[in-house]
């Protein structure tokens, strides 16, 4: 095995790197990922207990990471993270916008205050860190943007109806300031989970009916773990993919051939 192939390829060592809602689930299995292949993380969320213990699972493993607690609905905080986490590191190579919630429910019966919720997390949240992100990246002329969507940012859901087409919106972000950022040596992609057990379904999929349902829909045949969608992130962000920008990565176990499986 030549390792000094697998270290230019993969090797993220010294590059400074953040992730949003890494207090749980996907973002916590993106940030262990990063941390393990050389990254010094900064992990924001909400949640301090969570973030101490993603903290505490990333050190236990060798790795470097320093926790901010941020709510990313609110452009004030974002803003003074991003000032202080220059002031500090001087530069930011990876900016992983992850944080996001979940709302089921028809188009129809939908309500406003829940919309504006989505919208204000998945959406908002989201814009707030890559325009700031994107700044710098685009004044070093180096960087990696990963926006996290979804399965449902691809193939829209009934019962999922703002948040598919908040995901959707996503990827359209996705590809505008790839083209945007290109010229300046930056690179933005997406990554579309499917169903991955965490904080934010586990409600659902705790119930074995609902798990064995899901499960036939999945070619691979089981449910998703934040760990899958950290390595594929990590991955993405190193030089491997070097000529990679404005492409979705769907990780999710087949689910997306939903449409092409035969009916019992």
């Amino acid at each position: 095995m030549n390792q000094d192939y697998i270290s230019r390829t993969f090797s993220l060592e010294g590059q400074e790197a953040v992730v949003t809602g890494a207090s749980s689930g996907i973002g916590r299995g993106i940030a262990v990922s990063l941390a393990n292949l050389g990254a010094n993380v900064a992990l924001l969320g909400r949640n301090l207990e969570g973030l101490a213990q993603t903290e505490k699972e990333i050190r236990e493993q060798g790795g470097s990471c320093e926790s901010y607690q941020v709510d990313v609905t609110s452009e004030e905080q974002v803003e003074r993270f991003f000032a202080e986490h220059q002031e500090k590191h001087g530069r930011m190579d990876i900016f992983v916008a992850n944080a996001g919630i979940n709302y089921r429910a028809e188009l129809l019966d939908s309500q406003m205050e829940d919309i504006d919720r989505v919208i204000n997390t998945d959406y908002k949240g989201t814009l707030y860190g890559v325009i700031r992100a994107g700044k710098i990246m685009k004044g070093q002329k180096s960087g990696n943007i990963v926006i996290i969507s979804s399965i449902n940012g691809l193939s829209a859901m009934g019962n999922l109806a703002v948040y598919s087409s908040i995901k959707y919106a996503l990827e359209g972000i996705t590809r505008s300031l790839a083209a945007s950022l290109g010229p300046y040596g930056v690179r933005v992609n997406s990554c579309a989970p499917g169903v991955i057990l965490s904080n934010i379904n586990k409600n659902v999929y705790g119930k074995e009916s609902n798990l064995q349902a899901k499960l036939k829909s999945i070619p691979l045949g089981r449910i998703g773990a934040p760990c899958d969608i950290g390595d594929v992130v990590a991955s993405m962000v190193g030089n491997a993919f070097r000529f990679m920008t404005g492409t979705t990565i769907l990780v999710d176990g087949g689910e997306l051939l939903r449409g092409m499986q035969k009916q019992d």
